[in-house]
């Protein structure tokens, strides 16, 4: 059995890099895993992509799609795909003959609506965000409208958005291309499941829950010491980690709620010992903002620096928004590192139990503050984390678990 996983990309992004490690996990169970990818970063010779004439034409494809995008007045106008553009994918996808095809991030015109539909092969869907079953938008939007779940009707449009309404009609074109269309949907956290269940387009498809994987040879527990003198940090300092693509400027991964989280702590008098790590950031203004010393670590796309990160911090802080199954608080807790996090999203099939860090059920700063402050005071059992993720994400776990979906297609 050949199973060719799509996605825009094997290492640069959340869904990328979440796609790839399922990939690596299949080929390590013996599965015939293959990726195709319009941006290839790694050199595994089972990944494909295509050649440059083809990668300009979807990179066109998609600058001519974010100028249509902007007819359109939202919230969040980024982080949108229409995927109208034909880019001739499935010619290649037919010439690598998979028996299956998994999908995974498509967006930014890798894989017109149309192309979706054409495809022979029985499809697997991995979601990494909402995009499949709403418009074009790969989140609902902040103040959760929910229209995947109403239907795009014209009065579920909200209030505060205006132009062209792009998200009602790409999604009925979803829906009318897609409606003979039969996908085997995989969500990696239960909110996401859910979500795919109640929503218009994708109510019927079957759904299953899958964690995504993490390779726990690479995200290991290494001693604390070692991991701040290699990173040249304090052995004596309490420090907080934060991170994520674009951390400090995509308003959905919360940071502007962690800034007066931690000015609270240090009106309490709690920030003495505190220092702040960020990755995903080259500078910013969170020192002159704190009065806190803070390290910005940059883009991180190796995964010794992360791992030594994730080993260095007392606490990984996660005040995310809106979130399916956050790759960091997957990779912080192989490390043996508590989170806290808000109540969100699949935080909770993550954070299952206190032991595995701070739940913080109130979307505001100050239970973010405290969720932080009990987390400090709380010793970490690394070990037992570690054990967690090892019964619940280790490779072969999640790889025999597609393996089991495959088999029935």
């Amino acid at each position: 059995m050949k199973i060719l996983h799509l996605c825009y990309s094997d290492l640069e992004g959340g869904a990328a890099r979440a796609a790839y490690r399922l990939h690596q996990a299949q080929r390590s169970v013996g599965l015939n895993s293959h990726m195709l990818v319009i941006n290839k970063c790694s050199d595994d010779p089972y990944v494909h992509t295509v050649s440059l004439r083809k990668k300009l034409r979807v990179k066109a494809a998609a600058t001519i799609a974010r100028r249509i995008l902007k007819a359109q007045k939202t919230g969040n106008p980024i982080h949108h795909s229409l995927n109208l553009f034909p880019s001739g994918l499935p010619r290649i996808i037919n010439k690598l003959s998979p028996d299956i095809v998994n999908l995974h991030w498509v967006g930014n015109e890798m894989l017109s609506i149309g192309e979706i539909a054409s495809l022979k092969q029985p499809i697997v869907w991995t979601l990494h965000d909402m995009w499949s079953f709403s418009g074009c938008e790969h989140y609902d939007d902040d103040l959760s409208s929910e229209r995947y779940s109403a239907g795009y009707s014209r009065e579920s449009r909200h209030s505060e958005h205006s132009g062209i309404d792009l998200d009602r009609w790409i999604f009925q074109r979803k829906k009318k291309t897609w409606s003979n269309k039969r996908f085997h949907i995989v969500a990696p956290s239960s909110w996401l499941a859910d979500c795919v269940q109640r929503s218009t387009l994708f109510a019927d498809q079957s759904v299953k829950v899958i964690n995504n994987c993490i390779d726990h040879s690479v995200y290991k527990p290494l001693s604390r010491n070692l991991a701040r003198e290699t990173l040249g940090l304090s052995q004596s300092k309490k420090y907080l980690l934060f991170g994520a693509m674009s951390s400090t400027s995509d308003p959905r991964k919360g940071y502007h709620l962690l800034v007066p989280a931690l000015q609270k702590l240090k009106k309490l008098g709690e920030a003495e010992n505190i220092e702040l790590l960020i990755f995903g950031a080259s500078e910013g203004t969170t020192e002159q903002e704190l009065g806190l010393i803070t390290h910005y670590m940059g883009r991180l796309h190796d995964d010794i620096s992360l791992c030594l990160l994730y080993n260095a911090a007392d606490l990984f802080i996660a005040p995310s928004l809106q979130d399916n199954l956050p790759n960091t608080l997957v990779e912080a807790l192989a490390c043996g590192t508590p989170c806290v996090a808000f109540d969100i999203g699949g935080i909770p099939d993550l954070l299952t139990s206190p032991l595995l860090g701070q739940k913080c059920r109130i979307l505001d700063y100050q239970h973010l503050a405290q969720s932080i402050l009990n987390g400090l005071k709380k010793t970490a059992e690394r070990d037992q984390i570690v054990c967690h993720s090892k019964e619940k994400r280790s490779q072969k776990v999640i790889a025999d678990s597609y393996k089991d979906l495959y088999h029935i297609l």
